[in-house]
């Protein structure tokens, strides 16, 4: 068990609860470094994961939302608003998912959250395909996924967010990179 220690706001004595937004393209480790940190205990964090919501078919999302983009975009707002409803401002969290961060901004803007980070998890297209092959989801390792991780990253480096490249990394040193971004 690995615990964390509180985020304190300069000069303050309150503890400040944050979001961490764990984001990255399928096979960037961003899932496995999470389980691991749970399997272990985060002390003071709620560990949520997008997808545990499930996820419905690209025909479903265009009938019901428009497309993926957009049951994304409502999703993530309804992940945020759970958020704060359920968890802050009593803990922090680390949420686990496949988001835009421009969703990730609005959402948080939107339900008055002003203390959120955003993190990708990224490796190489090389790796990632070799990540998805070896854990049976080959079917993931298209161009489509390689693309989506370029947007990510672009969007990350754009907006000024922290990007780990988890292309060397074994499980433990991704574990060690995000906690010790998590204890800053």
């Amino acid at each position: 068990m690995v615990p964390i220690k509180s985020i304190r706001s300069p000069g303050k004595n309150e503890i400040m609860k944050k979001i961490f937004f764990l984001i990255g393209a399928s096979g960037s480790g961003k899932t496995t470094a999470t389980k691991e940190l749970e399997r272990r205990g985060l002390a003071n964090f709620k560990i949520l994961y997008f997808d545990s919501i499930g996820v419905p078919s690209v025909e479903e999302m265009e009938a019901k939302y428009g497309g993926p983009e957009e049951w994304q975009k409502v999703k993530t707002i309804e992940w945020v608003k759970i958020i704060k409803r359920d968890f802050l401002p009593d803990t922090h969290v680390l949420f686990d998912g496949q988001t835009r961060p421009s969703f990730i901004e609005n959402a948080c803007h939107e339900n008055g959250i002003k203390e959120f980070e955003v993190i990708l998890f990224d490796c190489s297209d090389e790796e990632r395909k070799r990540r998805l092959v070896a854990r049976g989801q080959a079917n993931l390792a298209d161009e489509d996924m390689m693309s989506w991780a370029r947007y990510l990253r672009k969007e990350c480096h754009d907006r000024g967010y922290l990007v780990i490249d988890t292309t060397p990394m074994k499980i433990e040193e991704m574990v060690s990179q995000l906690l010790a971004h998590l204890h800053q």
